[in-house]
C-alpha cells in the first residue's frame, strides 16, 4: 500500500485523491452526531464517479473553493443547553423535589426565568465534507501531528510503529483507516483517568493538591480561522508549509469565514435587536476540530513550562490541572491571579466589564488572530484534597465511575433495566437550575448523557436479541422513562442530540403509536419552552445574549423535524423496507407517522430549505441501507432475507471504474479485498440466489462505515485460522498471513508489517498438501489458565423447540445466560474461558456474549443450538470465539466446530418425531478434531457423544494441555467413567461442562493424589452459576517433557500411558 496524500497544487490533483477523500469524509460524518448527512452521502454515492468529476472540475476551474457559495451548505439551530436564574421576588423555598415530572416543570418555569442557548451548526453538501477530508489528508495532519501529548480530544488515527530504534512520538497519519479520528470515549476516558490518577498518587504520598478544571467560554464561537494562516502558529508548530499547501490552507480558511459571516448573518434572521452573534469556527466539519485543537497549542505548552503542574490534560476545550496546594489558594479568584502570576500579564488578562469574571487567554495576534478564547471563572471547579478525607472523595468518585463505565462492558438484564446505573444516574439528575458543586457532580451533564447512551445501548442490544413480544413490558417501562426524564422539556436540550435515536429505536422495533407519542411529546416541550421564552424573551447563540426573534422556535422545530426524517429513513427495519413485510395496520400506522413528519416540514419550507415527501423516503431509505450508513450495518443486512434486494441493485460498469481509480491509489491492496469476497462469496450471501451472487456491489466494502470486524472475517473465511476453504480448497499461506492481509484489506487497519509480509510458524506440519495439525491462535504464552463453568439448565422443551427450527428466546432464558456472563466478568481472577454445554447457546445470542466477553480477555467455548439448512438438515456446533492479538491489537477469531455425528438417541428423536437428518454433505472437509494452541495452550474440544470415539480421543494424546467437553449427557456413569479414563490415557486436564439437568460438570487432572484429581465438581442445584478452576499447564508440561516415564515420590501426576508422545510445542526444559 504506497498512497501518499500530497498537495502539489490544484492542477495536481487527482480523481484518486477525491476518493480516499470521501472515504474518509463518509464515515467520519456517520460518527458525527452533529446535523445527519447520511441521505446526502447515499445520494451521492449513487453516482459516485460522476459527483467526484464534476468536483475536481470545480475545483481545477476555480482553482480554489472559498468563492463557491453553493459549498457553504445551510445554517441550521440545534438547542445547547437550558439556563435558568430565580425571577425576581421569587420566594426562596429552599430544595423542592417533585417526582411527577410535569409538576417539576411547572415549578421550575414558574420560579425560574429560563434562557435557552442555541448554536449555529453546518449542514454542509457532501462536497465540501470531501474537501475537508482532502485538507486533513495532505496538510492537517501535519498540524495534529505538532500538538501536544497533554492534548487528547479529536485527534487523528495515526499508525503504531512497533519496530526498534525509531522515534516512536513520530506516527504517520492512517490514511487507509476507516474514518480520520480516534473514537470520542477511549480517550476522553484516558483525559479523565490519567487526571484522577495523578491525584490519587499525589495523596497516597501525602501531599495536598488542587484539581481544577477549567472550561472555555463558548470557545469554537469566538475562533478566527483565519488564524490557521498564521506563519507564528505554523512555527510554533514546527510546520514547514510548502507554498502550494499554503495555498490549500489559505482557501480552506478563507471559506470557513465565508460560513461565519454567513452564520451571523442567519443568527440575525432568527433573533430581535442589534446583537453580535459571532459565527466563529463552524460546526459540523472535520477540518475545525483540528484548528480548534491547533489554536491552543502554545496556551498548551505554556501550562507545562511556566506552571510545571503534576498533571495537565485538555479535551477539546475542556482542561484539567492538577497543582500542589501551597496554602495559598483559597478560591477561582485567587487560582486565576496565581496563573496569572506564572504566565505573564500579557497572556491572562482580566476583563473589566459587568462580568468580572471574565478572563482572556492572549497568546498574541500573530498566533490566535481576531479569536478570543476566554476563561469564566465563576464556571471553573476548584477541589482543595489532601490525606484520608480527600481519597475518600477520590474513591467515591471513581467508584461511580466504574460502575458506569463496567456497566458498558455487562450484558443488559431484560428484567432490571431501571435499576441500572444509568437509570439510576438519569432518575437522580437535578434541574437545570443547579450548578455542580461537588467534585462527584462537576461533570453532570455529560456523565447524565453517557447513561442515557448506555441505556439506549441496552435497549437496542435486547432489541436485536429478543423477539418484540418476549419484553413488551419491559420497553413500555423503557419509553415511559424517557417520556419522564428525557423528552420532558426541562431536559430536552441536554439530549436533544439523543432524540434522534430514541424515536428511531421505536421505529426499529416497529412500534408507531410509541414513534408518534415520542415526537408529539418533543413537540410539546419545544411548544412549552416558546411559551416560556416567546419573542423578545433573553436567549444565548453561539455564547452571545440576544433576544429570541418570532420565527426561533419554528426553526428549531423544524431542525429537529429533519432529525426526525433522518433517523426513520436510518432505522426502518430493513425486512419491512424492503421486503413489504408487516400487516396493513402496520403499514398504515407507519404512513400516517411519516406523513405527519412531512407535514410539518411544510411550517417551515419558507425558512428552511427541506424538501422531502414519503415517496422520496420509501425511494432514499434502501440506498441508505446498501451504503451502509442504516443502523443496521450492510453486513448485518446480508444475513437476513433482505439481501436479496441489496444485491445487484448497482451499476456494474459505474462500479469497475470506480474499483478502477481506487485500485490505482493503493490506499489498500484490491486484490487482497477481491480474494476474500470470492473466497466468501457462498457464505456471506446465503440468503441470496446464487446466479446473482456475483453481482453483489463492492462499494460497501471499499467505502464501509462499519466493516467485517477480525472476528467476522475469520468466520466467513476459515482459512483465517488454518482450515480450508469454503469450497474445500487448502490455502497457500500461512493462516495468520491471510488473516493479516484480509483484515488490512477490508478494515485498512494497521496490522505488524511482518505479519502482513509472512512469518514462520514452527508446527509439525508446515505445507500446503495438508492441514496444519496445530491451529495457532494469538501469540501470548500462558502457563497457567483459569477456565469458568457455567452450570446451566437446557429444557427439553428447549430442545423440541430447537428441533423444529423454533428456538426458545425467552426474556427468562436470556436473562439467565446473561446473568452467568455478567458473573464470568466479575470474578476474579477473571477466567480465560467461559465454556457453555452442548444445545445451550441459540445462534442469535452468540454474537451479544462474545462481544462482551471478548471486550474483557474471555474467550467463549460454547455449544450452540442446531443450525438448520434446507431439505430438513441440520448441525449441532460448537462456537469459539477465542482472543486474538496477533494483529498487533486486541482482536479475536471465530471457529465452529461441527459435532461429526448425532448420539443414537438424538438420531432417532430428531428423525422419527421431527423428520430432520444430519447434515452430513456439509461436513466432507471437516472430519479432523483440530487442536487449537491459544496463547501457547493446546487444547480439543469434543461434543457429547464424540467422547465415546476412542480413536478420536487418543488423536489427541501429547498434543493437548486440556480436553473440553460440551455434553447433554443423563447417562453420568458412564461420562464419568469417560472423563477419568480420558484424563488418564490422554494425560491431559479435562474439562466436561453438562447440561445442569443432569449435572456433574466437572475438571479432572491427572494427578497421583485421588483427592487432588477433581479440581472442580458440580452436581444437582436449583439455580444456575459460574465455577472457576486454575489450571497448571507448565506443571504439566515439564512433568510430561522428562525423557523417560520412571516415577518418582514428589511426582504431581500419574505416569504417562505407554506410547505417549509429547508434542514439540508442549515440550518444556528443564523438565521435572
Amino acid at each position: 500500500m504506497g498512497y501518499k496524500a500530497v498537495f502539489n497544487g490544484w492542477n495536481e490533483i487527482r480523481l484518486e485523491d477525491l476518493v480516499v477523500a470521501y472515504r474518509k469524509a463518509k464515515a467520519d460524518c456517520y460518527f458525527e452526531n452533529t446535523f445527519p448527512s447520511a441521505i446526502k452521502f447515499a445520494e451521492y454515492e449513487r453516482d459516485l464517479l460522476g459527483n467526484l468529476k464534476g468536483l475536481l472540475e470545480l475545483i481545477k476551474g476555480e482553482q480554489g473553493f472559498s468563492g463557491r457559495s453553493e459549498l457553504l451548505g445551510d445554517f441550521r439551530l440545534l438547542p445547547k443547553k437550558l439556563s435558568a436564574k430565580p425571577k425576581e421576588g421569587a420566594p426562596q423555598n429552599g430544595h423542592v423535589h417533585f417526582s411527577n415530572p410535569d409538576r417539576a416543570v411547572e415549578y421550575l418555569l414558574e420560579q425560574n426565568e429560563i434562557i435557552p442557548e442555541f448554536r449555529v451548526v453546518g449542514d454542509f453538501p457532501v462536497d465540501s465534507h470531501i474537501l475537508s477530508a482532502l485538507w486533513i489528508n495532505t496538510i492537517g495532519h501535519k498540524f495534529d501531528a505538532g500538538l501536544e501529548q497533554s492534548c487528547y480530544g479529536a485527534r487523528l488515527k495515526r499508525i503504531r510503529n512497533d519496530e526498534l530504534f525509531v522515534d516512536k512520538s513520530k506516527k504517520d497519519f492512517h490514511i487507509s483507516a476507516v474514518g480520520s479520528f480516534a473514537p470520542y470515549f477511549q480517550p476522553y476516558q484516558k483525559w479523565r483517568n490519567d487526571g484522577l490518577n495523578a491525584i490519587r498518587s499525589e495523596l497516597e504520598k501525602e501531599r495536598h493538591v488542587i484539581a481544577v478544571s477549567l472550561d472555555l467560554k463558548s470557545y469554537y464561537h469566538y475562533i478566527d480561522p483565519i488564524a490557521l494562516t498564521s506563519p507564528e502558529l505554523h512555527k510554533e508548530l514546527n510546520l514547514d508549509l510548502s507554498g502550494e499547501e499554503l495555498d490549500f490552507t489559505s482557501e480552506l480558511a478563507s471559506f470557513l469565514c465565508a460560513w461565519a459571516r454567513g452564520a451571523s448573518k442567519f443568527a440575525k434572521g432568527v433573533t430581535q435587536g442589534k446583537a453580535e452573534v459571532s459565527g466563529g469556527l463552524v460546526i459540523g466539519l472535520t477540518a475545525s476540530r483540528i484548528i480548534s485543537n491547533v489554536l491552543l497549542h502554545r496556551w498548551d505548552k505554556l501550562v507545562r513550562e511556566t506552571i510545571a503542574p503534576i498533571h495537565y490534560g485538555r479535551y477539546v476545550d475542556d482542561m484539567f490541572l492538577v497543582l500542589r496546594d501551597t496554602g495559598t489558594i483559597k478560591n477561582s479568584q485567587e487560582l486565576m491571579l496565581f496563573l496569572q502570576q506564572r504566565m505573564g500579564n500579557e497572556v491572562i488578562v482580566h476583563v473589566n466589564n459587568a462580568d468580572d469574571t471574565i478572563w482572556q487567554i492572549r497568546q498574541g495576534q500573530a498566533i490566535q488572530g481576531d479569536s478570543e478564547i476566554k476563561l469564566q471563572a465563576d464556571k471553573q471547579k476548584l477541589f482543595l484534597l489532601q490525606g484520608r478525607a480527600g481519597l475518600d472523595l477520590l474513591d467515591s468518585i471513581e467508584k461511580e465511575i466504574y460502575e458506569l463505565s463496567s456497566e458498558h462492558r455487562l450484558m443488559p438484564l431484560p428484567d432490571q433495566l431501571e435499576d441500572s446505573t444509568a437509570a439510576r444516574v438519569l432518575s437522580a439528575a437535578g434541574s437545570v437550575g443547579e450548578n455542580a458543586d461537588t467534585l462527584r457532580r462537576a461533570d453532570g451533564l455529560t456523565i447524565r448523557r453517557l447513561s442515557w447512551s448506555l441505556q439506549l445501548r441496552h435497549v437496542e442490544t435486547l432489541a436485536r436479541d429478543l423477539p418484540p413480544h418476549e419484553w413488551q413490558e419491559q420497553r413500555e417501562e423503557f419509553y415511559q422513562f424517557g417520556h419522564n426524564h428525557i423528552l420532558r422539556p426541562d431536559n430536552l436540550f441536554a439530549h436533544f442530540t439523543y432524540l434522534p435515536r430514541l424515536l428511531g429505536f421505536a421505529i426499529g422495533m416497529n412500534e408507531w403509536p410509541q414513534a408518534e407519542q415520542i415526537a408529539l411529546r418533543a413537540y410539546q416541550s419545544l411548544d412549552h419552552l416558546a411559551k416560556a421564552a416567546p419573542g423578545g424573551a433573553p436567549i444565548a447563540i453561539n455564547g452571545a445574549k440576544a433576544k429570541a426573534g418570532n420565527d426561533l422556535w419554528r426553526v428549531v422545530k423544524g431542525t429537529l423535524t429533519w432529525l426526525f426524517i433522518d433517523a426513520a429513513t436510518r432505522y426502518y427495519d430493513p425486512n419491512r423496507l424492503l421486503l413489504g413485510k408487516g400487516s396493513r395496520k402496520e403499514k398504515r400506522l407507519s404512513r400516517l407517522f411519516l406523513n405527519g413528519i412531512f407535514d410539518s416540514l411544510i411550517t417551515v419550507r419558507g425558512l428552511m430549505d427541506f424538501r422531502f415527501g414519503s415517496e422520496e423516503f420509501y425511494r432514499k431509505a434502501p440506498l441508505v441501507a446498501l451504503a451502509d450508513l442504516a443502523k443496521e450495518p450492510y453486513k448485518r443486512i446480508l444475513r437476513t432475507a433482505s439481501a436479496e434486494k441489496l444485491v445487484g441493485t448497482r451499476d456494474s460498469k459505474k462500479e469497475s471504474r470506480i474499483l478502477k481509480y481506487f485500485r490505482s491509489a493503493d490506499l489498500i491492496n484490491v486484490g487482497v479485498l477481491e480474494e476474500f469476497l470470492n473466497s466468501t462469496r457462498h457464505s456471506r450471501l446465503e440468503h441470496v440466489a446464487k446466479d446473482h451472487r456475483r453481482k453483489e456491489s463492492y462499494l460497501p466494502y471499499i467505502f464501509p462505515t462499519r466493516p467485517l470486524t477480525p472476528a467476522e472475517i475469520s468466520e466467513l473465511a476459515p482459512e483465517c485460522v488454518g482450515f480450508r476453504k469454503i469450497n474445500g480448497k487448502l490455502c497457500e499461506k500461512l493462516p495468520s498471513v491471510v488473516w493479516a492481509q484480509y483484515t488490512q484489506a477490508i478494515r485498512g487497519v494497521w496490522i505488524k508489517p511482518a505479519l502482513v509480509a509472512g512469518e514462520r510458524e514452527d508446527d509439525e506440519s508446515i505445507g500446503t498438501s495438508t492441514v496444519r495439525r496445530f491451529t495457532r491462535i494469538g501469540v501470548g504464552k500462558k502457563g497457567r489458565i483459569t477456565v469458568a463453568l457455567t452450570n446451566i439448565k437446557t429444557d427439553d422443551r428447549d430442545w423440541s423447540a430447537m428441533a423444529c427450527n423454533k428456538s426458545n428466546l425467552s426474556r427468562e432464558r436470556y436473562q439467565r445466560i446473561s446473568e452467568l456472563v455478567n458473573q464470568a466478568i466479575h470474578l476474579k481472577p477473571r477466567p480465560d474461558y467461559l465454556i457453555f454445554p452442548e444445545l445451550s447457546i441459540p445462534l442469535r445470542w452468540v454474537n451479544s456474549l462474545a462481544s462482551r466477553l471478548n471486550a474483557v480477555g474471555i474467550s467463549l467455548i460454547a455449544g450452540t443450538e442446531y443450525r438448520h439448512f434446507q431439505g430438513g438438515e441440520l448441525l449441532s456446533e460448537a462456537c469459539l470465539v477465542l482472543t486474538d492479538n496477533r494483529l498487533g491489537y486486541p482482536a479475536a477469531v471465530k471457529i465452529w466446530q461441527p459435532k461429526l455425528e448425532p448420539a443414537v438417541g438424538e438420531d432417532k428423536e430428531l428423525t422419527s418425531k421431527y423428520g430432520r437428518s444430519w447434515a452430513y454433505q456439509r461436513l466432507r472437509y471437516k472430519r479432523r478434531k483440530p487442536v487449537y494452541m491459544h496463547n501457547g495452550i493446546c487444547f480439543g474440544v469434543m461434543v457429547c457423544s464424540e467422547l465415546q470415539n476412542a480413536k478420536a480421543r487418543i488423536k489427541f494424546q501429547g498434543a493437548v494441555d486440556a480436553l473440553m467437553v460440551l455434553s447433554w449427557n443423563q447417562d453420568l456413569d458412564t461420562f464419568a467413567a469417560l472423563i477419568e479414563s480420558a484424563a488418564l490415557d490422554v494425560h491431559a486436564y479435562t474439562i466436561l461442562v453438562n447440561n445442569r439437568k443432569y449435572g456433574d460438570s466437572r475438571v479432572r487432572a491427572p494427578s497421583k493424589d485421588s483427592f487432588l484429581r477433581d479440581i472442580a465438581r458440580v452436581r444437582g442445584g436449583d439455580n444456575d452459576f459460574v465455577v472457576a478452576a486454575t489450571l497448571d499447564v507448565d506443571a504439566l508440561r515439564a512433568f510430561q517433557s522428562r525423557a523417560k516415564r520412571w516415577p518418582s515420590e514428589s511426582d504431581k501426576f500419574k505416569p504417562l500411558p505407554e506410547g505417549f508422545r509429547l508434542a514439540k510445542v508442549r515440550r518444556r526444559l528443564p523438565p521435572q
